[in-house]
């Protein structure tokens, strides 16, 4: 009788002590789930990514700007109202744009990091001078290269015009062994994120201008050089839409 009653009492145990086991071990796991959803996201360049870190900050709203259609291939310039300091002046390449959400790299954030160092399995990067790029604040330990090529690389994706995506550490090798060739490359950490709707609701908030991009800024021009020129460039394309 005793066993029974003691059995009886286990199995009556309030549920509530089942709900706070199973919230503490939900908050345990919660960063490791984030971390493996993040690394698949990127190892396998597909569209469906998670938000950035951090909301963005406006001083003001400005929705009469005339603006390009967001897609693929298209620079995200930072409008003089955003204050987040994680985009500050900065200007993203869109390479993914759908309704599961975009994905960007920043394109105009060189750091002093060589990629020598990052890398140093690649001997040819030692007489190189090449710099990681900050391409956003999120997985920041992944790297990924835009190829500025005519043959595309295999396994690359095509972003706009003969510019290619990849994480291909075996690209830079072959164009380094090979210094004559035109193809150029980029090496950035990180990437920006946003979810479904997200970047469309912070571009009419005024927080973004929309350019089609182009391959001289993402390669030949200095990076301080970059936000400057295209502001400008969409303060024009304003008042020349405005005046018509």
């Amino acid at each position: 009788m005793t066993l029974h009653s003691t059995s009886s009492e286990y199995r009556r145990i309030p549920k509530w002590w089942a709900i706070v086991a199973l919230t503490v071990l939900l908050i345990l796991i919660s960063p490791v789930a984030d971390m493996v959803l993040m690394n698949t996201a990127f190892s396998s360049h597909i569209s469906t990514l998670p938000s950035f870190e951090g909301p963005l900050i406006f001083h003001t709203s400005d929705q009469s700007r005339p603006q390009i259609k967001l897609s693929k291939g298209k620079f995200l310039v930072a409008s003089k109202q955003l204050r987040d300091p994680q985009f500050f002046e900065t200007v993203v390449l869109l390479l993914e744009y759908d309704t599961q959400g975009a994905m960007g790299l920043v394109i105009n954030r060189p750091t002093t990091v060589k990629l020598s160092k990052v890398l140093p399995e690649i001997e040819g990067l030692q007489k190189r001078s090449d710099t990681i790029y900050l391409g956003g604040p999120v997985a920041k330990n992944q790297l990924m290269l835009l190829i500025k090529t005519s043959s595309p690389p295999e396994g690359s994706r095509l972003v706009f015009k003969d510019i290619y995506l990849s994480s291909s550490h075996a690209i830079i090798e072959k164009m380094i062994d090979n210094p004559d060739t035109p193809e150029r490359f980029r090496v950035y950490a990180g990437y920006a994120g946003w979810a479904p709707g997200q970047l469309d609701h912070e571009v009419s908030r005024g927080g973004w201008h929309i350019l089609s991009a182009d391959e001289e800024s993402v390669f030949d021009k200095t990076p301080s050089e970059i936000w400057p020129e295209l502001i400008q460039r969409s303060s024009a394309l304003w008042v020349r839409v405005v005046g018509e």
